[in-house]
């Protein structure tokens, strides 16, 4: 009788720990919020317009089978900006042609990594006189913005001839699995310049990365530099840059500081600025 009291009595200390017991952060990471950067209406900041954002859209990911549900405004360069990946292997494992067209809802693969880089440099043609509809729409859409001629860039060397992108000081360094570039500040609607001559790939919000309004350019065959926390984008895509032109304003970062988040991609993973800037500015 004693034995089976001093049991039931460990079983019930055992449910007891077992409800307190709280899941490891990497289970309960969906809940992490953070504050958006302020948002451009007309461009004109909207203060009040603050909401606040999953750090990731889990909703769209199935990451066990590394599944990512396209959403409208999404291109192809912005998927893959969004996940560390050359865009032209994400092309290829998902059977994507120039201008990659994708539609909302539509489910692509985000596993490349049985795609060669030899294959990837195969896919890397521009310059082909083609609808620009390459951001997602509905499925069966007629609506498309008319044809443009994409100048192709890709034989141009994009290692050499870098500039700077603002006139301020380091923020904050590249950090290899926390920082992604580094963060320049300066005065709200300060200039932003193009590093390198380019097109512009993507102009539009990333709320995942909380970079907010972000302007994206290719740089030959396996560059790519990105600018966010603009207060206004002067360019669109399909523009072709050149170095030193001004492409956007300065603005806030989530904390309401003035910052320009910059990062350069070499054949989609990010890279240390500050190793191919010059220095110094």
């Amino acid at each position: 009788m004693l034995k089976a009291t001093f049991y039931a009595f460990f079983f019930l200390m055992l449910c007891s720990c077992a409800s307190n017991f709280s899941a490891p952060v990497s289970e309960r990471s969906e809940e992490l919020v953070i504050r958006n950067p302020i948002i451009v209406v007309n461009s004109e900041l909207d203060l009040n317009n603050r909401t606040n954002s999953r750090l990731t859209d889990f909703s769209n990911i199935d990451s066990d089978n590394r599944i990512y549900r396209v959403q409208s405004g999404d291109n192809l360069i912005s998927i893959a900006f969004r996940f560390d990946l050359d865009f032209r292997s994400l092309a290829i494992a998902n059977e994507l042609k120039p201008p990659y067209t994708i539609f909302v809802d539509q489910e692509l693969n985000l596993d490349v990594r049985n795609i060669s880089d030899l294959q990837s440099m195969r896919n890397n043609s521009l310059g082909v006189d083609a609808p620009n509809n390459s951001v997602a729409r509905a499925q069966g859409s007629s609506t498309q913005a008319g044809g443009i001629v994409r100048e192709s860039i890709a034989g141009r060397n994009a290692e050499q001839g870098w500039g700077w992108p603002s006139s301020g000081t380091i923020a904050e360094r590249f950090i290899l699995g926390q920082n992604k570039g580094i963060d320049i500040s300066g005065g709200f609607g300060d200039p932003v310049f193009a590093a390198n001559k380019g097109e512009v790939v993507y102009s539009g919000r990333d709320d995942v990365q909380g970079i907010g309004n972000l302007l994206i350019i290719r740089h030959g065959e396996r560059y790519l530099s990105a600018y966010g926390h603009n207060s206004r984008m002067l360019v669109t895509e399909g523009d072709t840059v050149d170095k030193g032109q001004k492409i956007a304003e300065i603005g806030n970062n989530p904390e309401g500081d003035p910052i320009l988040h910059f990062e350069i991609r070499l054949d989609g993973k990010p890279t240390d600025p500050l190793v191919i800037l010059p220095s110094p500015y």
